[in-house]
């Protein structure tokens, strides 16, 4: 299936990620709306499922995205139709850590 059209969701949790990496926004936003879908499609082995976890009742995935060796984030996304929603940032990325934190967002269930 091909993908036509990424879109970072406005939500409480993105506001607040993003508040708090004000000096990476820039870089975090254009890496993802550059290079989601060329990563999908050519290096799938770096997507992985969130532990059975769904948004909005579909599957989430997530990748890392590395600045440096000092700063790394994880996001994490759903499929919707032709749409990749990105839903949840973090700077935490340890995957164990990254999931627990993601059962405590809106929408999110098992």
């Amino acid at each position: 299936m091909k993908y036509k059209k990424i879109l970072i969701q406005n939500n409480k949790e993105l506001d607040k990620f993003f508040n708090k990496n004000k000096k990476y926004e820039s870089f975090i936003k254009d890496t993802i709306n550059k290079n989601t879908i060329k990563l999908i499609e050519e290096k799938p082995y770096k997507i992985k499922t969130c532990g059975g976890l769904k948004y909005e009742g579909k599957t989430i995935y997530e990748y890392k995205i590395s600045y440096n060796k000092f700063s790394n984030w994880r996001v994490a996304y759903i499929y919707k139709d032709d749409k990749i929603i990105i839903f949840f940032i973090s700077n935490i990325i340890i995957k164990n850590e990254f999931v627990k934190l993601l059962t405590n967002v809106r929408g999110v269930s098992k």
